[in-house]
């Protein structure tokens, strides 16, 4: 899989959890938004060992078959229920383990922004994502809608797609903004806005 720094047009967004992990993959063809494939990874009621490694083991069978540009997946976040949070934290961090290994780059968003990129409100509900998930894609009005989880990964997949779509966006992403680590970036709408602004008005700051 591509290291590059161009821009992607598939992308693989994982909406991790220690049950239900959420995935789908959507790219850009001939200037459209397509879906590739979306599902969830059900990981049973055995010890939280075994369930982490069907989430590593599931995610590196979607990179291989699927083959993306980009592994996209949300930022962790703090919650009031602190056992939640930490079995939330393993999930991701093996999901993103499987992307590292497969050498497939790392983008992490916040979770408000993959709301507003995809609904244009950082606050949306999980139905408000649903169904901005499912006009962007053109989805077939006679096919069943993705499940919660996977219509979460399929807006974290929208999220970096557009994003890094779009020239002040990838710039943003090349100039390392916010980096942690080999090929992993970190945005915020503060950044997003700033670089926007500076290509608006080049001759700031010159």
């Amino acid at each position: 899989m591509s290291s590059s720094a161009t821009s992607p047009t598939r992308v693989l967004g994982i909406d991790p959890g220690s049950r239900v992990t959420g995935w789908g993959v959507v790219e850009r063809r001939a200037g459209q938004l397509r879906l590739v494939a979306h599902g969830t990874l059900r990981l049973g009621e055995d010890a939280a060992a075994a369930r982490l490694g069907r989430i590593h083991k599931g995610v590196t069978s979607l990179l291989a078959e699927h083959e993306p540009q980009a592994f996209a997946i949300e930022e962790a976040f703090l919650g009031r229920n602190v056992r939640s949070m930490m079995r939330l934290a393993e999930a991701r961090a093996v999901a993103i383990l499987a992307a590292e290994v497969a050498l497939c780059p790392i983008h992490e968003v916040p979770p408000a922004l993959v709301k507003k990129s995809v609904t244009g409100h950082g606050r949306a509900s999980k139905d408000a994502v649903r169904a901005a998930v499912m006009t962007l894609l053109s989805w077939d009005p006679d096919a069943a809608p993705p499940a919660y989880d996977a219509s979460d990964a399929l807006a974290i997949s929208l999220c970096v797609l557009l994003r890094l779509s779009s020239p002040v966006a990838l710039a943003l992403a090349t100039q390392g903004v916010g980096r942690r680590g080999r090929g992993r970036k970190r945005w915020t709408a503060a950044d997003l806005a700033k670089h926007q602004a500076s290509a608006s008005n080049p001759q700031e700051g010159s």
